[in-house]
C-alpha cells in the first residue's frame, strides 16, 4: 500500500522560481483578458459603480419641506403628493403658522434646516398672519409658496402685494417640481450627484481601473488555481484532493468580501461621510479618480479579509498552526483587526468597524474550523493505531 506522502521530486530554489514564475504569467493572462473583456462594457460598470455615492448625494440635496394645512382630506393628498416627490424630504403636516415658525427655529439651531414650507390659504385666514412674517429673523430663511383654491381666492390681492409665490391648490406636478427646484437652488442644494474629472485622460484612466478590478474578481478562480497548483508538490495526497473545494471556496468568498464592501458597507458610509459628517456650509464634489481609488481599495481589502477563514484553516491542516494557538493569539488578533481597518478604511468609525469586526468574526470561524480539524485528526490517528494493533495481534 502506498504511503500518503508529498511528491518526492526535489527542485532547486531556480526550478522553484521558474515555477513560480510560469505561474505568475498564466495568472497575469488570465487577469489580463478578463480585463479586456470588461473594457467593452467599462462606461456602464463605471456608471454602476458609483451609484452608492450618487445615492448618498441624493439623499443631501433632498428638499426639507413642511406642510402648513388644516386638517381634512385635501391635506392628505397634498402631503401624500409631497412625501412622494422623489427631491422631497417631508417634515410633516401642521395645522398652526406659530407651531411651524418654532420647529424651523429648532431645525436651524440643530443645523438641519427646513428649506420649502408650502402653506394653505385657509391657514392665513384662520391665523390673520403671513409665514414670511413669522420666519422673518431666522437663518436660513426657508421659502415659502401659498397655496390659493383660485385666482378669486380673498388673500390673493394681498399676497400678491408681498411678492409672495402663489400656487393653486392642489398644485400640478409640474408646478410642485418647479417649486421644489427653487427652493433646492435658494437652499443651495445641487441636484447632480455626478462626479468630476480634472483632466481629458482622466475618464480613460477610471476606465482601466474598473475593468482592472473587475477582470481580477472574475479570473480569481484561474490565479487562485495557480497558487494551489504551486503549493501542491509539497502537500499530502489526502491535502490534495481538496484542491477544487478550495479554490471554489476561496473564489466564492474573495467575490462575496467584493460584493458585501459595494452593497453592504458603501451606502451606510457614504451616507455618513456625505450627509451625516459633512457640514451643510460645504458643497459636495468628489472625483472620478479619488472615489475609484477608494472604491477599488475597498473592494480588493474585503476581498482579501473574506479569505481568512480559508486561510487558517488551510495553515491549520498543514500543521502550521494550532487551535490553542489561535486561542491564545486572539486578543492580538482583535487589536490588529481593528488597527487593520483603520489603516484602509476611510477616517470615519463606520467603515472601520465593518472592516474590523468581518475580521474577528472569521478569525473565530478559523478557530473552530481548526478544532474540526484537530478533533478528525485525532480520530483518524485512533483508528490507525487500532488497526495497527488488530494487525499485530
Amino acid at each position: 500500500m502506498l504511503k500518503d506522502e508529498p511528491d518526492g521530486q526535489q527542485l532547486s530554489l531556480v526550478e522553484h522560481l521558474d515555477e513560480l514564475r510560469g505561474r505568475l504569467i498564466k495568472s497575469i493572462l488570465a487577469v489580463l483578458l478578463t480585463t479586456a473583456l470588461c473594457l467593452t462594457f467599462a462606461p456602464r460598470i463605471l456608471d454602476y459603480s458609483i451609484r452608492p455615492l450618487r445615492a448618498a448625494l441624493a439623499e443631501r440635496s433632498r428638499v426639507e419641506t413642511i406642510v402648513v394645512y388644516p386638517d381634512n382630506d385635501a391635506a392628505q393628498t397634498l402631503a401624500d403628493a409631497v412625501a412622494d416627490h422623489p427631491r422631497v424630504r417631508f417634515r410633516g403636516r401642521y395645522d398652526d403658522l406659530t407651531d411651524v415658525a418654532e420647529a424651523v427655529k429648532r431645525a436651524a439651531r440643530s443645523k438641519a434646516p427646513v428649506d420649502l414650507v408650502l402653506v394653505s390659504a385657509q391657514s392665513i385666514e384662520d391665523d390673520g398672519a403671513l409665514m414670511s412674517d413669522l420666519l422673518e429673523g431666522i437663518e436660513p430663511t426657508p421659502y415659502v409658496a401659498y397655496l390659493v383654491e383660485s385666482a378669486k381666492d380673498p388673500a390673493v390681492p394681498e399676497l400678491q402685494l408681498e411678492g409672495a409665490l402663489v400656487l393653486l391648490d392642489p398644485p400640478r406636478r409640474a408646478v410642485l417640481n418647479r417649486t421644489v427646484r427653487r427652493a433646492a437652488a435658494a437652499a443651495g442644494k445641487s441636484k447632480s450627484g455626478d462626479l468630476v474629472v480634472l483632466s481629458p485622460l482622466e475618464p480613460f484612466f477610471a476606465y482601466i481601473k474598473i475593468a482592472l478590478v473587475c477582470g481580477l474578481f472574475l479570473a480569481c478562480p484561474i490565479w487562485l488555481f495557480q497558487a494551489w497548483l504551486f503549493i501542491a508538490p509539497g502537500l499530502y495526497g489526502h491535502e490534495k484532493r481538496v484542491a477544487m473545494p478550495a479554490v471554489v471556496g476561496a473564489s466564492v468568498l474573495f467575490v462575496s468580501g467584493g460584493m458585501f464592501a459595494y452593497y453592504g458597507m458603501f451606502p451606510l458610509m457614504f451616507d455618513v461621510l456625505v450627509n451625516q459628517m459633512m457640514p451643510a456650509s460645504l458643497t459636495a464634489s468628489f472625483t472620478v479618480e479619488k472615489y475609484l481609488s477608494l472604491l477599488l481599495r475597498l473592494t480588493v481589502a474585503f476581498g482579501a479579509v473574506f479569505e481568512l477563514p480559508l486561510v487558517i484553516t488551510a495553515l491549520a491542516a498543514v500543521g502550521i498552526v494550532t487551535s490553542a494557538g489561535l486561542v491564545r493569539f486572539r486578543k492580538y488578533a482583535v487589536v490588529s483587526a481593528f488597527v487593520l481597518g483603520a489603516f484602509l478604511t476611510p477616517a470615519d468609525p463606520l467603515s472601520q468597524i465593518m472592516m474590523s469586526v468581518p475580521l474577528v468574526l472569521f478569525y473565530e470561524v478559523g478557530i473552530i474550523a481548526a478544532r474540526a480539524l484537530e478533533r478528525r485528526r485525532a480520530v483518524a490517528d485512533a483508528q490507525a493505531d487500532a488497526d495497527d494493533e488488530d494487525g499485530s495481534s
